[in-house]
Parts: C-alpha cells; structure tokens; sequence
C-alpha cells in the first residue's frame, strides 16, 4: 500500500461504490472513504457527486468490482448481510482507495454548491462573528 492508498472496511467501501448502505455503522463509513480520497470534509449534499466521481477511480483498481455495482440493484433491507458478505469474500476485509486527483475530482466550495441545489428563498445565511 503506497502513500496514495489507504485500506478501509469493506463495507465503508462497498457502500461508496454501490450506493447502497451496507455498513452496521451508518452513513458515516461513506463520509470517511470520500474525505480521504478527496482531502475534504465532505458535506451531505456532495456525496452522490464525489461518489460518481471516486466509483471510476476505484474501478480502476479493481475493474471487477463493476459485477457488485450490477448486483447492488438486488440488495434490499432484508439480504443486504448476505449480499456483503459475498462482497467480502471476493475482495476481502478490507479494501485500500486512492486519493483522487484534479483531472478526478473537482472541488466546488460546499456552500456554494447547495446553494445551486436549492431555491435561493430557500437559503438563509447566518453570519457569525462580532456584532
């Protein structure tokens, strides 16, 4: 494992590339993948973009794992256990992700980017400072 990768639990990495929470821990495993590989603090709203941006680098890595993107439309409430445990089977515990580069991952300042996504009478900014 160089520098540029780092190993994380194949659930956290599964539910990265698949869109499909398969991690007893929550959403939180998601948010730790897609900050390393992109050195950010990713926000709420910023996850299924850097998502869809990180699934083709890691696919790089591990082209196989294209077959877990295709089975993820099976995986429901009820079986996604299993679904994961045929996941670790095939690529193990864990899974080591590289840190994305600029031609990769483009860095859009979080704030302004929800305030794309949401109508501005919908936007309320709070300044917090010295009065």
């Amino acid at each position: 494992m160089s520098d540029r990768t780092k190993t994380f639990p194949a659930e956290a990495v599964m539910s990265t590339v698949t869109g499909i929470l398969v991690s007893e821990n929550g959403i939180g495993c998601v948010y730790e993948v897609l900050n390393w590989m992109t050195g950010e603090s990713v926000f709420t709203h910023q996850i299924s973009r850097i998502s869809r941006e990180a699934v083709p680098v890691i696919l790089a890595l591990y082209p196989d794992m294209q077959i877990a993107i295709d089975e993820a439309e099976q995986v429901n409430s009820e079986n996604w256990r299993d679904w994961l445990a045929t996941w670790k089977g095939r690529y193990g515990d864990e899974i080591a992700v590289p840190v994305m580069n600029i031609a990769e991952h483009e860095r859009i300042d979080p704030v302004s980017e929800l305030a794309e996504m949401v109508p501005p009478d919908r936007v309320i900014t709070i300044g917090v400072g010295k009065p």
